[in-house]
């Protein structure tokens, strides 16, 4: 019976995977690329994603804009967070830069939903 329990954790120990993957550029610094899933959110010129915890400022580009012409449709107001799932780089800010540490670079988008109507994180005031 030990042996089987071991050879069934071994088993799902190998078979688990990280989305993860590293590369580097011509400056030597490692670039990493990560599969994510958060609340994202692009409003007057600022992009945001949010996973758990992290808070990521999200470059402004082509991927972004599609990223974000996808998300319109579950949006009821333009500050309405959609949950995406994306493939992007975790790159860290300038040093003149404003914002959060690091920030996201879209390489690739997954899907884009509409946010649980259940959590309602947001207070409104004036209505």
């Amino acid at each position: 019976m030990k042996k089987l329990f071991l050879i069934c954790t071994l088993c799902i120990a190998l078979a688990c995977k990280e989305d993860s993957k590293t590369t580097s550029n011509q400056d030597n610094t490692t670039i990493e690329t990560k599969r994510l899933v958060g609340e994202f959110v692009y409003y007057a010129d600022a992009a945001v994603f949010q996973v758990k915890n992290d808070i990521y400022g999200v470059i402004i580009d082509d991927q972004m804009q599609a990223l974000n012409n996808e998300a319109k449709a579950y949006k009821k107001e333009a500050t309405d967070m959609v949950i995406a799932d994306v493939e992007a780089q975790i790159l860290p800010k300038n040093k003149d830069e404003e914002g959060w540490p690091y920030k996201l670079k879209i390489e690739k988008i997954y899907s884009v939903k509409a946010l649980d109507p259940n959590k309602n994180d947001v207070i409104k005031l004036g209505k």
